[in-house]
């Protein structure tokens, strides 16, 4: 006899039924199917999250309360609840040829002109062609007229951004004024400098004393004026040069004979979402980028590249911060902590009174 011969549904279905246990076990089963397969559609539509997901929390948090974003690339899953609508740059068709040039500053008039509220990239991705704007933005490139202000392993958001740009007569001015302020002078009124340097926007600035080339006093300030953070950052190094630089340089002011300056404006800030050494070393390349990070109101931060050094790999810095500062570990993974990259405009003194360089590394 066949294994199948008089086998039928009916029959199968009365066995299936014929006792309490098989019963049961296939009401299970069913209800076990429907948990699993809505599930899976809420996940894919992104209404919840799978807790072995990557959440993107930091991208989510920057797309908040946005208008339209422009995303070049597939939507991220996890981004599908955002509330935020995300427009395919293929609409845009000024965008998209901008995207395919290789002048950044055209991709954000382009942003600007079709009243996107920012431009999400997917990272890992190989967009564009080699060389092509698209691809400098989905590989994370220092680029002149886009900031990310959020980067992680799947995405980037980024916005149009004034160019940070000091002539080299004001550069010179502005270690000047430093020179003379550290030095006992009363610091001149905002409205005397130039009104590239007193416009209103939200900078930090960072002054660096150097012993040739080994810093050994800097701080950093953020103002409304690149002129206010200057003046104030200079009040805080003189607030700052304690008993300890006194005994081995002497008093400030004849310090300054043999001390070289340098004044930084950091711009290009953007946070980091994703913590992997791999990430953060290929987001924050050390020839151009430094790294720090927030924690309860606090900002720590590496000192940016130099000529003649990189700045410290990403990795390194942000360990070696956390363990200088006191932070327990798992040290800069701790969630409280966010972390930031950002680039740095720099007016370096090459000998104290000496010629000035601008360096800002692209």
């Amino acid at each position: 006899m066949h294994p199948w011969e008089g086998f039928t549904l009916d029959g199968l279905w009365r066995y299936t039924l014929g006792s309490p246990v098989r019963k049961l076990a296939w009401i299970l089963a069913v209800i076990l199917g429907l948990v699993v397969g809505l599930g899976g559609i809420a996940w894919w539509e992104g209404w919840v999250f799978a807790t072995w997901g990557v959440r993107h929390a930091e991208l989510a948090a920057q797309l908040r309360d946005r208008g339209t974003v422009g995303i070049a690339g597939r939507t991220i899953l996890s981004m599908r609840s955002v509330e935020t609508p995300l427009a395919p740059v293929a609409r845009y068709p000024a965008l998209t040829s901008a995207l395919a040039g290789t002048e950044v500053p055209r991709v954000a008039e382009a942003v600007r002109a079709s009243r996107l509220d920012g431009l999400l990239v997917r990272t890992d991705e190989s967009l564009g062609m080699p060389r092509s704007a698209l691809r400098a933005l989905a590989d994370m490139h220092p680029v002149d007229g886009m900031t990310a202000v959020c980067l992680d392993d799947a995405a980037a958001l980024y916005e149009p951004a004034e160019t940070v740009e000091i002539s080299l007569d004001d550069a010179r001015r502005l270690i000047t004024v430093v020179r003379l302020v550290l030095s006992g002078a009363t610091a001149p009124p905002e409205r005397l400098f130039p009104e590239s340097i007193r416009r209103t926007r939200p900078v930090e600035v960072a002054l660096i004393v150097r012993d040739g080339h080994e810093p050994i006093i800097w701080r950093s300030t953020r103002a409304g004026s690149i002129a206010r953070a200057l003046l104030d950052v200079t009040f805080a190094v003189l607030d700052r040069w304690s008993t300890r630089q006194q005994e081995r340089y002497g008093r400030l002011r004849e310090a300054l004979g043999t001390k070289s300056l340098t004044v930084a404006v950091f711009y290009d800030k953007g946070v980091l979402g994703s913590r992997t050494p791999g990430f953060l070393r290929r987001a924050a390349d050390p020839r151009v980028y430094s790294v720090g990070y927030e924690r309860l109101a606090s900002w720590e931060y590496a000192l940016p590249p130099t000529p003649w050094q990189p700045a410290p790999d990403p990795v390194t810095a942000l360990t070696a911060l956390a363990r200088d500062r006191g932070v327990a570990p798992p040290g800069y993974l701790r969630p409280e902590i966010t972390l930031y990259r950002f680039r740095a405009l720099q007016i370096m003194e090459d000998a104290p009174n000496g010629p000035i360089e601008l360096y800002d590394p692209r």
